[in-house]
């Protein structure tokens, strides 16, 4: 298995249910080896609206609409778990987000109605609140 290396701001496009394709990024370090993922979904009237993308070189190309950090389907994981459900044929990492926009979605995991608790502790542990 090829090893993965996870840097804070990678997006990773997965294969996750129900419709696989999910672009995920690691926006904190939970343990020596597990990190926090987000995730990325095409903006909708329902949509969690604490963290906006919009399409530019700030973030990863994948992104080509206005989206939204759906903070609900945050998961942990580690180099391997990730390589076990990155989608086959993906470059990887799919690409990555600036500092910027890295901390506009971990400011924006701090606030959110929608990150577990457990997240939202383990998140604010990595930025020392």
């Amino acid at each position: 298995m090829t090893s993965i290396t996870i840097n804070l701001g990678d997006a990773f496009l997965l294969d996750t249910p129900p419709n696989a394709q999910h672009l995920y990024i690691a926006i904190a370090q939970t343990s020596e080896s597990d990190y926090l993922f987000v995730n990325v979904t095409s903006r909708k009237p329902s949509s969690e609206i604490t963290c906006v993308l919009l399409p530019g070189s700030d973030v990863p190309s994948f992104i080509v609409r206005e989206s939204v950090i759906a903070y609900r389907f945050a998961r942990e994981m580690n180099a391997t778990e990730l390589a076990g459900l990155i989608t086959a044929g993906s470059p990887i990492p799919k690409g990555y987000c600036s500092v910027a926009i890295l901390k506009q979605i971990q400011q924006g995991g701090l606030v959110s109605k929608r990150l577990t608790n457990k997240y939202k502790n383990a998140l604010k542990a990595y930025l020392g609140k």
